[in-house]
């Protein structure tokens, strides 16, 4: 396979950023052995939660990629981008930022454990902020791997609204679910009120909208089945070929 390939991964968490934890372990160790391959070039994007110590991590705002207009229906808001690197590794971090969606204690619920009556709105935006941020990159990936709730609406905006965009065009999905979907359930009005194309999957939850508009699904070591997708080895080196394979097989470098 040549170098070239460009490979996006999209996380709801990322270890050292965010606190430990299954999907963050994940996300922070897969990048990082997939890059060691020498066959992709890897980025990360993922939100700016207000506990990321931005000092700690060194993350400083891009002018250049932030004040981008996000559509949210009736409404527009507004993304800005900052970057830091995984500590000891090449790998460039994009986080998108907004303080009305990120900036707040917990990730998917409150201290008591309500999840946010908002997340569905927070994934749109976060979905839509990844894409628009890659335009102003004119960066297309040839795989976008999304991982977790959050990232769930990514295969779905590469299948229908972005499809036709001649940097996504060709783009290949793969989702990997994180096993703790909030209660946030995509009804019809939800998506006629922020323009966002279902396909018949209204009333689903997040990660089963990813899980339906992926060309891939892949689940983490420990979660639920889910029919037809292969489990992650719990093993780091047999994971790392599992990845490379599936890519591998999308781009059509080795036979199915």
């Amino acid at each position: 396979m040549a170098a070239s390939n460009r490979l996006l991964y999209v996380a709801g968490a990322l270890f050292p950023f965010t606190e430990r934890s299954p999907l963050a372990s994940l996300t922070r160790s897969l990048p990082e052995q997939v890059q060691g391959r020498g066959n992709f070039e890897v980025r990360i994007m993922m939100p700016c939660y207000g506990d990321i110590d931005e000092r700690k991590h060194n993350l400083h705002e891009v002018i250049r990629l932030s004040d981008t207009e996000v559509p949210m229906g009736t409404k527009t808001e507004t993304v800005s981008v900052k970057v830091a690197s995984v500590p000891d590794v090449q790998l460039q971090v994009y986080f998108m930022d907004h303080d009305g969606y990120f900036d707040r204690n917990g990730y998917a619920a409150n201290a008591d454990g309500t999840a946010f009556d908002d997340n569905a709105d927070r994934a749109l935006f976060f979905g839509r902020s990844v894409m628009k941020t890659l335009r102003k990159l004119r960066w297309g990936p040839d795989v976008v791997h999304s991982f977790g709730w959050i990232s769930g609406l990514l295969p779905s905006l590469l299948s229908t609204t972005d499809a036709n965009d001649d940097l996504f065009g060709s783009t290949k999905s793969v989702f990997t679910p994180s096993g703790q979907d909030p209660e946030a359930r995509l009804g019809a009005s939800f998506a006629e009120r922020k323009s966002l194309p279902l396909d018949g999957n209204t009333g689903s939850a997040l990660s089963e909208i990813g899980h339906a508009h992926a060309d891939a699904t892949i689940v983490p070591p420990g979660d639920p089945l889910i029919d037809g997708a292969p489990t992650f080895s719990e093993n780091a080196e047999a994971r790392t070929d599992q990845a490379v394979t599936l890519y591998d097989q999308m781009l059509g470098e080795v036979p199915a």
